[in-house]
């Protein structure tokens, strides 16, 4: 698919405005224009991911690749009346899936599950969202700003742990933002793009590999006593 973005402000003629322009030789800055080439379209995926620098169109790239905002803040809508266990899938009477989901993004701290999400720590708010995701499994969603706010030896195991839970939602598709290219190879997306490259990586079908500048092999080994070691 050819996602076209164009974005248009004010060009701005203050003093300042002008004298900045003079010194660093930038005619104008009021317009902004980007094409992004993703053929996926043909493709069997569940996980996509699109890397790249703040201010690079990764956002905007997420808005239309469903044809519509479908964008997810694993941050909103949560009771902090209620403890974070009662705030996933309220509706559901399937107790296992919850406490599955919570387990499967890394968020086994039980005692966290009877807190409310105003209380969690930054990494542990970042699971619980990534497990109501899991849980609600909606057809086709974004989230942007993937573990960019945990620290990142947590983004790696988290990015890890929420592969492997996704991919239970047969059918399901994601596209995950983020300006971190050091998840690429936890997080194994079916595809990623590289929006300050222009490049489009696909992962190899085939249990060998396909070389790219974005590494799709893990070279760090995960153990039980390498993830009980982490603290969040």
């Amino acid at each position: 698919m050819k996602i076209e973005i164009k974005h248009k402000t004010k060009n701005f003629e203050s003093y300042r405005a002008e004298r900045v322009k003079s010194l660093f030789n930038v005619d104008r800055a009021d317009f902004w224009e980007y094409t992004a080439d993703i053929a996926v379209e043909e493709d069997n995926w569940q996980i996509g991911l699109i890397v790249g620098g703040s201010g690079s169109g990764k956002t905007s790239i997420g808005e239309r690749i469903f044809g519509g905002n479908k964008i997810y803040n694993p941050y909103d809508n949560w009771d902090n009346d209620k403890p974070i266990i009662d705030c996933i899938a309220p509706s559901t009477r399937n107790f296992e899936k919850v406490t599955g989901a919570l387990s499967s993004v890394g968020l086994g701290d039980v005692p966290s599950w009877l807190k409310p999400f105003k209380s969690l720590s930054n990494g542990q708010q970042f699971r619980a969202g990534m497990a109501r995701l899991i849980v609600d499994a909606p057809n086709e969603v974004v989230v942007d700003e993937f573990t960019s706010v945990v620290d990142r030896q947590i983004a790696k195991i988290g990015a890890m742990a929420f592969s492997k839970g996704w991919r239970k939602n047969n059918g399901k598709k994601i596209v995950l933002l983020s300006p971190h290219y050091d998840i690429v190879e936890w997080l194994q997306p079916d595809w990623c793009y590289n929006t300050n490259t222009q490049e489009l990586k696909k992962k190899s079908k085939s249990k060998i590999v396909q070389k790219s500048n974005l590494k799709y092999s893990r070279q760090t080994q995960v153990t039980g006593v390498f993830l009980k070691s982490i603290i969040i």
